[in-house]
């Protein structure tokens, strides 16, 4: 019964700091936008490690961005790696260019490239409202990732990591706490998803798109989450305390 009792105590605990760190980031992203137009940069990494998840990729952006747009006005940034280039679209505010896009993306075989993704962000001349990243290893270096991580954090740009990681993938489990340590440091969140799980990312995806345009309204106005790990999410999210981190 003690362990039962230090188990339940444990995750507890384990969910108030989920809930801490998703109110931060919560905070971040509506002070951003502040009920205007907010601005969301999408970071997809295309290596050849992803190219079995590649398709469900372009189905669960595509949710994220039609939930956008039933929601209201945000430009969204497309930034992907693969291979040796890492490239950028423009800001666009119809989300249909981007899911047209995303159709004609393909892997490549390279290292990770985070860095350049988050030198990126840092660097956009007008204000980010968060950066949403999908990858599963990290080849960077973490110390790097680290100082750019406080930088967003500096400038109230919240770093949403979903991180597709395999149970017996040595890469993606090295990466684990790297990202983890990355989205705390933005004052952003980091989510685990596994590579078979299409419909989670999907639906995750869909929740921090209708988060990015409208807060804490937007989450509650998107289908309930048929996946345990959105339907926690959008949990976190709802329980919120608006205008506070």
């Amino acid at each position: 019964m003690n362990n039962e009792l230090a188990t339940r105590r444990a995750a507890e605990m384990a969910l108030d700091k989920e809930r801490h760190l998703m109110n931060a980031a919560l905070a971040r992203l509506e002070k951003k936008h502040g009920g205007g137009k907010g601005r969301l940069i999408f970071a997809l990494d295309l290596t050849g490690s992803r190219e079995h998840s590649l398709k469900q990729a372009r189905v669960a952006t595509t949710a994220m961005f039609d939930a956008i747009k039933a929601l209201g006005a945000v430009a969204v940034k497309l930034v992907y790696y693969r291979g040796s280039e890492c490239r950028a679209t423009q800001w666009h505010d119809d989300p249909a260019v981007l899911a047209q896009a995303m159709r004609r993306l393909s892997c490549e075989t390279g290292g990770t490239q985070i860095a350049r993704v988050l030198r990126l962000a840092l660097d956009e001349p007008e204000p980010v409202s968060g950066v949403v990243f999908v990858g599963d290893h990290c080849e960077d270096d973490p110390g790097e990732l680290r100082g750019q991580a406080q930088e967003l954090g500096r400038k109230s740009i919240p770093l949403f990591v979903f991180h597709e990681c395999a149970d017996r993938d040595e890469n993606s489990i090295a990466a684990k706490p790297v990202f983890k340590r990355m989205a705390s440091l933005s004052g952003g969140v980091y989510v685990e998803f596994r590579n078979t799980a299409g419909a989670v990312l999907r639906e995750l995806l869909a929740t921090v798109g209708a988060l990015a345009v409208a807060g804490v309204e937007g989450v509650n106005r998107v289908a309930l989450p048929e996946t345990p790990e959105a339907r926690q999410l959008q949990r976190l999210l709802l329980a919120a305390p608006k205008g506070k981190p």
